[in-house]
């Protein structure tokens, strides 16, 4: 499991940020708020959440462990899947 990504933001667009960690470029599925926070070049670390599915793998990040538990905690409740957890998650801090 990916538990953090630590560099810097290469690029942004619609709700990832790719984190550029030693020259490898991480795709992060991000809340708003942390989306609008960060600027590219911005050095940043993500706490992350990696959910694996037989068709694909994603990052969640997040920029505080407490979103991170939150979030982890909301995909525990029936019907609620990691993208509309996230959404939830972009309505106001953790």
């Amino acid at each position: 499991m990916i538990a953090h990504v630590f560099g810097v933001v290469a690029e942004k667009f619609g709700s990832s940020i790719i984190v550029d960690v030693g020259g490898v470029g991480y795709e992060v599925n991000v809340p708003a708020n942390d989306y609008d926070a960060v600027t590219i070049n911005q050095e940043v670390k993500f706490f992350t959440y990696h959910h694996i599915r037989e068709q694909s793998q994603e990052l969640f990040g997040f920029s505080s462990l407490a979103g991170k538990k939150l979030f982890e905690l909301l995909i525990t409740v029936q019907g609620v899947g990691p993208k509309a957890a996230l959404a939830i998650l972009s309505l106001a801090d953790a």
